[in-house]
C-alpha cells in the first residue's frame, strides 16, 4: 500500500517537473518573440556595417613571381633570414621612399613580426614540405634531402597602380641585393679553407725539413763507410724506395742511391709546398680583396651587378696566370649566380584579393546574434524583478 503511494507521489512530481519545463521553454520563446526587432537590429546591423565598410573599402592585389630553385631547408631558411633581416628591410623601406611609398614604407617599417611581414612579402618554396610536422627521424632525414624545384615570392598591396613600382622595387632586392649576401658568406668560406691549406704547408714545414737534414746526413756517413762490395751497380736495376723496413740490408751503394731518391723527393716535396703556398697567399689576397670590397659596400644599395662591374676592373691588376684564371673562373660563377635570379614569367599578372566579405559578415552576425540574445534575457530579467519590487 505504501509502495503504491510512493509511486503515485513520484508520478504526480515528473508531471509536474514536465510541466515545469514546459512552461520555461514557453516563457523563453516570448521573450524572444518579444524582443524580436531589437535581436534582429542588433545582429544585422553590425553585420551590414563590417560587410558594407569591407565592400567599400580599398582592395588588396597581389603578384606573384616563380623562380627556378634548388634549395634544401636549411638554405630556404637562410634565404629567408637573409631577406627579413634589419639590415635588408631597411634599403627596401628606402627604395619605397624614394619613389613616394610613404605608406607601404610604414607598413613594413611597423611590421614587428615574420607573420606581418608575410603579409606585405611572402617567399615560400614548392613543393612546401619545410613546415612539415612530422615526429619520425626518418622522415626529417628524407625531408633534409630532398630540395624545392620552384620558389614563390608573392608581393601583396595596394592601390592597383602601385603594385608594379611596389613589386619592381621588391624584385630588384631579391635578384640583385640578396645575392651579395651568399657571395658574401662564400667569400668568408673561401678565405677561411685557403688560411687552413697554409697553416698545413706551414704545419708541416718543419717536418720535412727535419727528415731531409736527416736524410743528408745519412748519406754522408753512408759515403763515408768502407764499401762492402766494389762491383758496379747494374743500370737495369729499378729500385723501390719505401726503404723504411729494409733498407739496411740492401748493398752499401743501392742504400746510397736510395737515400739521395727519398732526398730529391723531399726536396721536390719542399718545392711544391712553397709553389702551393705561394698560390694560397695571392689566392688569400683576391679573396680578402673581394670580402672588403662587398663588406664595404653592403651597406649601401650593392647589387651583385656592380660586383661584376667591379671584377671586371680588377682583372687588369694581376699578372700572374693563375690569379687571372681564377678571376676569370670566378666571373663565370657570378654570371651564372645572376643567371638563376630571372623569374620564369618577366611580368606577371596583378589580380585582387578575396576580400572574405561573406564570411566575415556571417561571422560578426553570429557573434552580434548571440550577444543581443543574452541583452534581451537580462532585459527581461531586470524588468520582472522591477515588477516584483514595485
Amino acid at each position: 500500500m505504501a509502495s503504491s503511494e510512493n509511486d503515485d507521489l513520484k508520478e504526480v512530481q515528473r508531471e509536474a517537473n514536465t510541466y515545469e519545463d514546459e512552461i520555461n521553454l514557453i516563457d523563453y520563446f516570448l521573450v524572444l518573440w518579444k524582443r524580436k526587432w531589437f535581436i534582429l537590429l542588433a545582429s544585422v546591423l553590425p553585420a551590414l556595417v563590417v560587410g558594407l565598410a569591407m565592400f567599400l573599402g580599398p582592395r588588396d592585389y597581389k603578384t606573384t613571381y616563380l623562380y627556378d630553385a634548388n634549395l634544401s631547408g636549411d638554405e630556404y631558411r637562410m634565404l629567408l633570414d637573409r631577406f627579413y633581416c634589419e639590415e635588408n628591410l631597411g634599403k627596401i623601406v628606402a627604395g619605397l621612399k624614394e619613389k613616394g611609398l610613404e605608406k607601404y614604407a610604414q607598413q613594413i617599417t611597423g611590421a614587428q613580426q615574420i607573420g606581418n611581414l608575410e603579409k606585405l612579402v611572402n617567399l615560400e618554396v614548392l613543393p612546401s614540405f619545410f613546415g612539415s610536422a612530422s615526429t619520425k627521424i626518418e622522415d626529417l632525414q628524407k625531408i633534409q634531402q630532398v630540395k624545392g624545384t620552384l620558389l614563390v615570392m608573392a608581393i601583396m598591396g595596394t592601390p592597383q597602380k602601385d603594385m608594379y613600382t611596389i613589386s619592381s622595387i621588391m624584385r630588384d632586392d631579391f635578384e640583385k641585393v640578396i645575392p651579395i649576401y651568399s657571395v658574401k658568406d662564400e667569400l668568408t668560406n673561401n678565405i677561411e679553407a685557403i688560411k687552413t691549406s697554409m697553416a698545413k704547408i706551414e704545419g708541416d714545414r718543419f717536418g720535412i725539413g727535419l727528415e731531409l737534414e736527416r736524410k743528408k746526413a745519412t748519406l754522408e756517413k753512408l759515403k763515408n763507410l768502407k764499401p762492402e762490395d766494389s762491383g758496379n751497380i747494374q743500370s737495369n736495376i729499378t729500385l723501390q724506395f719505401n726503404m723504411d723496413a729494409s733498407s739496411a740490408y740492401l748493398p752499401l751503394a743501392y742504400r746510397i742511391q736510395a737515400v739521395d731518391s727519398q732526398i730529391i723527393n723531399l726536396e721536390e716535396s719542399i718545392r711544391a709546398n712553397e709553389e702551393r703556398y705561394n698560390y694560397y697567399k695571392g689566392l688569400l689576397t683576391v679573396n680578402e680583396r673581394l670580402f672588403d670590397e662587398v663588406k664595404s659596400k653592403m651597406p649601401l644599395y650593392y647589387t651583385i651587378q656592380k660586383f661584376h662591374s667591379f671584377l671586371d676592373n680588377i682583372v687588369k691588376d694581376y699578372k700572374d696566370k693563375e690569379l687571372i684564371d681564377y678571376l676569370s673562373a670566378y666571373i663565370k660563377s657570378i654570371e651564372n649566380k645572376m643567371a638563376n635570379t630571372v623569374p620564369l614569367i618577366e611580368k606577371p599578372k596583378v589580380y585582387p584579393i578575396a576580400k572574405g566579405t561573406v564570411k566575415k559578415s556571417g561571422i560578426v552576425f553570429v557573434v552580434a546574434f548571440m550577444i543581443a540574445v543574452f541583452v534581451a534575457f537580462l532585459r527581461e530579467g531586470l524588468e520582472k524583478n522591477k515588477t516584483k519590487l514595485s
